[in-house]
């Protein structure tokens, strides 16, 4: 694989948004005045260091790198390697990327303005919103499900789910209803409330909800409520396996020739893993949440808040809330989440108090849920520190 690199000299430095350049593999933007500094923007060698951390992800195995930084009034934006192995297109800042589960933050987001609306009430239950598709659930509240302590079965872990992305049936066409229907064929895995476990079908189960209540589709819905307003252009809430051009190609890394994964269905994740985005887009919808624009200040501290009654959670509500000193990123308290899906591993955070935000998009993934092999997962992490933290 063709390694690039490029100078720090492709910066380009303007107050106006994010900027790509040098043949689309670098952008940024930054505020080289005193005003709107918060302490904890990037000087240019450290911008520098980012970018060579990049280049060395590429090196090590990733096809393409698209980051994201924002720090007060500054904004980075810059792009590695090939967003398609077969031609050699090169990745830039506009290309987008399967999020995967950065979806279940807006879902989130969507419920709680919903909420706010007066159309739901977090004690709503399954059995008064979805009648008669989870029987063994119906007293659950939309409250655990947002905050994954609902007891449902994940449905990516049912046979049949698994069995047809394993037969390389990657744009497979799956209903919300068949989605939910597998799950409801499983037993609870807990009694609702007794602990955390992720499940998707908390997610999928909640967008069927918004759906129902708004009597609009889930992109028609976020596209209302989050995209359009934040100025997010880049972004939809697909159920296809297409995607707006330019994308990314993604790629499964572990077999002996990498398997191109970018046809992905998105029907396969619906509400809880369905978002084509841009880190660009993603760090602005996240400095949003933190900042009280998209869920309101009554509601927000109810969204980013772990329940003090489950012991050994991380989640809130759409979100992972990470106290400063935390495992991941040790220099803040973050909010936001990650997200893996066959050919992209992605994540995206801002810090609880608006200063920082960054996201992250590879168009490679593993069987394990890495970015690459041991190197190249090492050189992904490296890169995430430095962008959260530096």
């Amino acid at each position: 694989m063709t390694k690039h690199r490029f100078s720090s000299m492709c910066l380009i430095i303007s107050l106006t948004g994010f900027v790509s350049a040098c043949s689309g593999q670098s952008g940024t933007t930054d505020d080289d005045s005193n005003a709107g500094k918060t302490g904890s923007e990037l000087d240019q060698q450290s911008i520098a260091d980012i970018q060579a951390l990049a280049d060395d992800a590429v090196a090590a195995g990733i096809p393409g790198v698209s980051v994201a930084i924002v720090r007060g009034q500054q904004k980075l934006a810059f792009a590695r390697g090939v967003a398609d192995q077969g031609t050699g297109e090169l990745v830039s800042t506009a290309h987008r990327f399967r999020m995967a589960s950065m979806a279940k933050s807006l879902v989130a987001a969507v419920v709680l303005q919903l909420v706010d609306e007066g159309k739901l009430q977090l004690s709503d239950t399954l059995g008064q919103r979805l009648p008669g598709i989870f029987p063994e659930h119906e007293q659950v509240p939309l409250e655990l499900l947002l905050r994954q302590e609902s007891g449902l079965f994940d449905f990516t872990a049912d046979d049949r789910y698994s069995t047809t992305l394993f037969a390389g049936d990657l744009e497979h066409a799956w209903t919300p209803s068949e989605l939910l229907t597998m799950a409801a064929e499983h037993p609870p895995t807990f009694a609702p409330g007794e602990r955390f476990e992720y499940s998707n079908t908390n997610y999928a189960a909640l967008a069927v909800i918004v759906e129902h209540v708004t009597g609009q589709s889930l992109d028609d819905v976020v596209r209302a409520r989050i995209f359009e307003p934040l100025g997010m252009t880049s972004s939809s809430m697909v159920t296809t396996p297409d995607m707006s051009t330019p994308f990314a190609h993604g790629y499964m890394l572990g077999l002996e020739q990498p398997l191109d994964a970018t046809r992905f269905n998105g029907s396969a994740v619906f509400g809880c893993g369905n978002i084509v985005s841009t880190p660009v887009d993603m760090a602005q919808f996240y400095g949003a949440v933190a900042a009280g624009k998209v869920v309101s200040k009554r509601l927000l501290s109810t969204m980013l808040s772990k329940d003090p009654n489950v012991a050994e959670t991380d989640y809130a509500m759409g979100l992972f809330r990470w106290e400063k000193g935390n495992k991941f990123f040790g220099c803040d308290d973050f909010i936001g989440h990650p997200g893996g899906i066959p050919g992209y591993d992605s994540l995206g955070y801002s810090s609880v108090d608006g200063k920082r935000q960054f996201a992250i998009a590879v168009n490679s993934f593993t069987f394990d849920d890495k970015a690459g092999d041991p190197t190249a997962q090492a050189a992904f992490a490296a890169l995430v520190d430095a962008i959260a933290c530096k």
